[in-house]
């Protein structure tokens, strides 16, 4: 009798429940809230989406509309399928806010949109893994995207991070981060920037354009005592109003800096100094780059081999105060050397 009971009790709570959290849920412009987010009765926001999703769970954007910012703390995909505009207009405070540990969550789709006075556009302040895929990110008056989450993995593949007030894409956290088909531009600072938090933080970065930023186009930072490794491949770093790369920071860097292309930035192409190693190998440095390869401080090394030149202002290769700077004997084009340059054969 007993059983019987509790078996009808549960039975009539679970009907009474309007909102359990389901695997899949649904947005769309002439959604309710107060809907069940179904694809027939879906809501119109992410966050009370989110409510109703369960772990591991999707939201799907049904059309196009503005959907708001979020504040994710679970497992979580939030998908806008090709062809469709989903919106987070952000005039105040962060647009999506990842604070889920341990989390996997994953923004496609999406456009982000600051109006010059909200925050920061993706804000990962804890997760396991984040990917970011497709979206454009604009006019927020910080950053990008900051990634601050130790011992996290980012990914931001085929996205547009533009005009923002602070960095492009930020890291500073122990992170392992993969940056693929990514173009970061026109941010008052640097197009991409990493530093660790208290040990070591890794990027690769593939197949990119960070062009017409305020400082660096890549920045790689690092403190005493902490590691930064950065591999950056097939990428084009122009126009930049510092250096298309600076290796930079009192703790300990090592750079792969192979098969680029730099033009037009205001100072070097590549700048090295303080505690940083750098290899830097089949690279095209075009006009107008103050100077290509800069290595300057005597815990600097610098190994150049297969780089093409073509006219730039100053020196091409310029080793400054005890700088160690190897090269290999087969860069081609213009190559103006300046300081003690070890010639490994050829020039």
């Amino acid at each position: 009798m007993r059983i019987g009971f509790a078996v009808v009790a549960l039975a009539a709570a679970l009907a009474a429940t309007p909102s359990l959290a389901i695997q899949r849920t649904f947005v769309a412009s002439y959604g309710n809230d107060a809907n069940a987010c179904t694809p027939g009765s879906p809501c119109r926001s992410f966050t009370a989406a989110l409510l109703k999703t369960s772990g591991f769970g999707e939201i799907i954007v049904l059309d196009s509309a503005g959907y708001g910012p979020v504040t994710i703390a679970k497992s979580v995909s939030i998908i806008a399928p090709q062809g469709i505009y989903a919106g987070v207009t952000v005039p105040t405070g962060d647009g999506i806010t990842v604070n889920a540990l341990p989390a996997i969550v994953t923004l496609r789709g999406l456009t982000i949109n600051g109006q010059g006075t909200g925050g920061i556009g993706v804000n990962i302040m804890n997760a396991t893994r984040v990917n970011i895929e497709g979206c454009v990110i604009s006019n927020m008056s910080s950053n990008g995207i900051l990634h601050s989450a130790p011992g996290s993995q980012l990914s931001v593949l085929d996205t547009i991070v533009r005009s923002n007030g602070g960095t492009g894409i930020g890291i500073a956290a122990d992170a392992s981060v993969v940056i693929d088909h990514v173009r970061s531009e026109q941010n008052a600072f640097d197009g991409f920037y990493i530093i660790p938090g208290t040990t070591t933080a890794q990027a690769a970065i593939t197949d990119s354009l960070f062009a017409w930023n305020g400082t660096n186009g890549v920045s790689i930072d690092s403190v005493p005592g902490r590691h930064t490794h950065v591999a950056v491949e097939r990428s084009v770093m122009p126009a930049n109003s510092g250096s298309g790369l600076s290796a930079y920071g009192t703790g300990f860097g090592f750079v792969t800096v192979g098969r680029n292309v730099f033009s037009n930035n205001a100072d070097a192409a590549i700048s090295v100094s303080h505690n940083n190693r750098v290899m830097v190998s089949e690279n095209n440095f075009n006009a107008g780059n103050a100077t290509g390869v800069r290595a300057d401080g005597g815990s600097v090394e610098v190994r150049a081999s297969a780089n093409a030149f073509s006219t730039n202002g100053g020196f091409q290769f310029q080793q400054l105060n005890g700088a160690y700077f190897a090269t290999y004997g087969n860069n081609t084009g213009q190559v103006n050397p300046s300081g003690t340059i070890t010639v490994i054969g050829g020039q």
